[in-house]
């Protein structure tokens, strides 16, 4: 059940983030990359920071060096976030779902000297946290497209289960 469990949330998590993309998409240059006084500021820094922590954990689960820190700047627009992020999108999902069920039980030693230094935790802790992270920069998305004037949506996990149903006719 474990694989299928984080299997469905990586794609939420992703089919979510399909539904932030239609919206973003819209935004003028200036919209997407306008500053708030909030977290990370603008719709292109919250969208950097979730594709560079999704890369950096990916990195770490597969026992490797996390890769450099993304710089917003170097993304000036939301069609070169986008290009960076279906990459790292196809590696995560590629990694999650070649996962075996004894692979995600298995323990990865995590390395953090600002956070209380060595850390032990199982694939499927990192891979839940990883899809909680991502729901909770989301949010913060979407508030900010509300705020652009944006559309926006309900992002709850069971919406997306029922939309993943086959229709009962009752």
């Amino acid at each position: 059940m474990m694989l299928t469990a984080v299997r469905s949330l990586f794609d939420y998590h992703y089919t979510a983030y399909d539904r932030v993309w239609s919206s973003v998409m819209e935004l003028s240059r200036e919209q997407f990359v306008q500053e708030y006084n909030y977290s990370l500021g603008s719709v292109r820094n919250q969208l950097v920071h979730v594709m560079n922590v999704d890369d950096r954990w990916l990195s770490r689960l597969q026992h490797q060096q996390p890769t450099e820190n993304l710089m917003f700047t170097d993304f000036p627009d939301a069609h070169s976030v986008r290009q960076k992020w279906t990459s790292i999108r196809a590696r995560v999902q590629d990694y999650v779902f070649g996962l075996s069920r004894e692979q995600l039980e298995r323990t990865v030693e995590l390395h953090f000297p600002g956070r209380g230094g060595r850390h032990h935790n199982t694939r499927w802790q990192i891979c839940l946290h990883m899809v909680n992270h991502g729901t909770d920069h989301r949010a913060q998305i979407l508030s900010l497209l509300q705020d652009l004037g944006g559309q926006t949506f309900e992002q709850d996990l069971i919406l997306h289960l029922w939309s993943q149903e086959e229709p009962s006719g009752a």
